[in-house]
């Protein structure tokens, strides 16, 4: 029993997985506006009649060309407000561990997800330049101490 316990102290602190299901990301609270969804869905939003927010994507109930209601799924990662929440979320961490876990979690979300190219590029952007000034920052706080 003893051995048992031991072996699981070895394992790493982090699991890879998304930002959602590591909670640093929590889109089924956020309320999708038709006006957002018409945005990333590149549809008019004269055609959209609901949105519906669930644990892992949005469901669009929209109008087809000859005006019958169709709905599907699509994924948090298209819209306008993944990359704004993305990004607040980065820069919210002000301590390093914190941060290199938040790394690893905004990788293994960018090679895993379908994203739009210059969301992705943004996200990744914000974080290396937070790395950059968190690391800065502590190595002025230690010339300083």
């Amino acid at each position: 029993m003893t051995k048992r316990r031991t072996q699981k102290t070895h394992k790493p602190s982090h699991t890879r997985q998304s930002l959602t299901a590591s909670g640093w990301l929590k889109p089924k609270c956020w309320q999708i506006s038709k006006i957002e969804a018409a945005e990333a869905l590149r549809m008019p939003v004269n055609r959209l009649v609901k949105v519906y927010t669930k644990q892992h994507q949005v469901i669009v109930l929209y109008l087809n060309k000859k005006g019958q209601k169709c709905s599907s799924f699509f994924s948090y990662r298209l819209f306008a407000r993944w990359q704004q929440e993305a990004i607040a979320a980065i820069a919210s961490c002000r301590n390093q561990q914190i941060l290199a876990a938040l790394e690893v979690l905004v990788q293994y979300d960018l090679e895993h997800f379908k994203y739009p190219v210059q969301s992705a590029d943004a996200i990744w952007e914000a974080l290396l330049n937070h790395i950059s000034r968190v690391t800065r920052g502590l190595r002025l706080s230690k010339q300083c101490a």
